[in-house]
C-alpha cells in the first residue's frame, strides 16, 4: 500500500496542470510517476524548482514520463451505419522539447542556458508506451459484451445519472476491417442514443451528446490507465469521469473468477484523520512548490514508515501528522480523505486455482494480461478526495 502512484491526464488538451495532486502524491508514496505532455510541460518547468526536481528524481521519489503514444477513435462509414475503432498511434506532436525550452525561457533563463537545461530535463523523462499487443487489448474488450454492456451504462449514467439502465443492452450489429488493419465495430443498444440526445438534451453540457466514439475513448482510456498502471506496479491518478470505468474493468475480471457471486465490491474507503488539504492551497495559488519543499523534505526522515504501511491506517496517521507538524499544513481547516483500498486478491486466487484458465481462450487478451499483473501483487488502489467519493464502497454512509 502507498508503494508507488502514476499521475496521468486522458485530456490532453487540458492545459491546467494539477501541482496540488502532484505534492499530496509526493508526500504519501514512497515513489511518484508522473505524465507530462505539450499542454503541461511548460507549466511544470515553470512551477517546479529544476535543482529541487533533479534531486527529488536522484532519490526515485518522483519518475517523470512523456507521452509517446496515444489512444484515438477512428470512424469509417458502411452503409449508412458508423464503424468505430480503438488505434494506438504515435506522433511527434508528442515531443515536449520546444514546451520545457519555453518553461526555462519564462523564467528569464538565458537562451544558451534554457537550452542546457532544457536537455537535462528531457533526460529525466522516459518515454511512456503502452505494452506490445495492447492495440489487440483494445479489440478484445470491443468484443466483450458483457463488459461493454456494464461500461456503456456508466457512460449514460454520467450524462443521465438518474436513468435507470437495468434492462440495458448492447450488441455488434457488424464488425469490418478498416484500412488501417484494425477491426471497426458497429454497435447497437436498445437505448437509441439519438432518442435520448433529443428527449434529454437540455440536460446535456453545452456540446455533448452520446454518441459511440466519445463512449469507446472513455472505455479505451480506462484500460490504457490500467495498461500503463500495472507496467510500474503502481496505483493511478486520472480523470475523475474515468475512475468507475476502472473499478468496473476490474470488478468484471473478478466476477469472471468467481462466476457464482454478484455485485462484488473490490474498493473499500479508509479515511485519513485530521487531513488538512495540501492539494487545494497549492492549485489555487494561495501556497507554492517551493513552500511546500520544506514539508516534503521533512518527510524524507520518515518515508521508511510508508514501506511498512500494509493496512496499518493508524501508522499512516502518525505519519501524516508528524511531517505536517509545525507546517504551514497543521494550521488549514482539517476536512474528509479518503483511498481507495483494491480488497480482491483472495477472490482471484480463484482464478488460478479453476477459475478463469489464463492464457486460455476462455479468458480474452486483456484479461491474460491483467489477471497475472494481480496475482503477482498489483494493487491498483486510489488515493482520492470527496470528489471521487461516490465510486466507492459504502457511499451511501459517508
Amino acid at each position: 500500500m502507498f508503494e508507488r502512484i502514476y499521475i496521468k491526464k486522458n485530456r490532453i488538451t487540458e492545459s491546467q496542470i494539477d501541482l496540488g495532486k502532484l505534492c499530496e502524491a509526493l508526500l504519501f508514496y514512497d515513489q511518484t510517476d508522473f505524465m507530462l505532455d505539450r499542454f503541461t510541460a511548460t507549466q511544470f518547468v515553470e512551477l517546479m524548482p529544476f535543482e529541487k526536481l533533479k534531486e527529488y528524481a536522484s532519490k526515485g521519489i518522483i519518475n517523470l514520463h512523456s507521452r509517446n503514444t496515444a489512444i484515438g477513435i477512428i470512424q469509417l462509414e458502411k452503409g449508412n451505419k458508423t464503424g468505430v475503432a480503438p488505434m494506438v498511434t504515435k506522433s511527434d506532436a508528442h515531443n515536449l522539447d520546444e514546451y520545457v525550452n519555453q518553461g526555462f525561457l519564462n523564467k528569464g533563463i538565458s537562451k544558451k542556458e534554457a537550452s542546457t537545461m532544457t536537455d537535462d530535463f528531457l533526460g529525466l523523462c522516459a518515454k511512456q508506451e503502452y505494452v506490445d499487443g495492447f492495440q489487440k487489448m483494445l479489440e478484445a474488450e470491443c468484443e466483450d459484451e458483457a463488459l461493454l454492456t456494464s461500461q456503456l451504462k456508466i457512460y449514460i449514467n454520467s450524462y443521465l445519472p438518474q436513468l435507470s439502465l437495468e434492462d440495458l443492452t448492447i450488441s455488434i450489429s457488424d464488425k469490418f476491417s478498416t484500412p488501417v488493419g484494425i477491426e471497426a465495430y458497429i454497435y447497437n443498444s436498445n437505448y437509441d442514443f439519438k432518442t435520448l440526445n433529443d428527449k434529454y438534451s437540455d440536460l446535456f453540457p453545452e456540446g455533448h451528446t452520446l454518441n459511440w466514439t466519445s463512449f469507446l475513448l472513455n472505455s479505451s482510456e480506462s484500460s490504457g490507465d490500467l495498461n500503463i498502471a500495472s507496467q510500474h506496479n503502481a496505483e493511478i491518478f486520472t480523470d475523475r469521469n474515468h475512475y468507475p470505468y476502472l473499478q468496473n474493468r476490474l470488478s468484471e475480471l473478478i466476477t469472471k473468477s468467481k462466476t457464482n457471486e454478484d455485485n462484488i465490491t473490490i474498493f473499500e474507503n479508509i479515511e485519513l484523520e485530521g487531513y488538512r488539504p495540501i492539494r487545494e492551497s497549492i492549485n489555487s495559488g494561495e501556497k507554492s512548490f517551493e513552500d511546500f519543499v520544506e514539508v516534503l523534505d521533512k518527510s524524507l526522515k520518515f518515508r521508511k514508515w510508508l514501506r511498512n504501511l500494509s493496512d496499518d491506517h493508524t501508522l499512516l496517521n502518525q505519519y501524516y501528522q508528524t511531517v505536517i507538524k509545525e507546517s504551514w499544513i497543521e494550521k488549514k481547516i482539517a476536512k474528509a480523505s479518503r483511498f481507495g483500498i483494491f480488497t480482491a486478491l483472495g477472490m482471484l486466487g480463484d482464478a488460478a486455482a479453476g477459475g478463469i484458465p489464463i492464457g486460455s481462450a476462455a479468458a480474452s487478451v486483456s484479461d491474460n494480461y491483467l489477471l497475472p499483473k494481480l496475482l503477482n501483487g498489483w494493487k491498483p488502489n486510489q488515493f482520492i478526495d470527496n470528489e471521487v467519493k461516490p465510486f466507492l464502497k459504502n457511499e451511501e454512509n459517508n
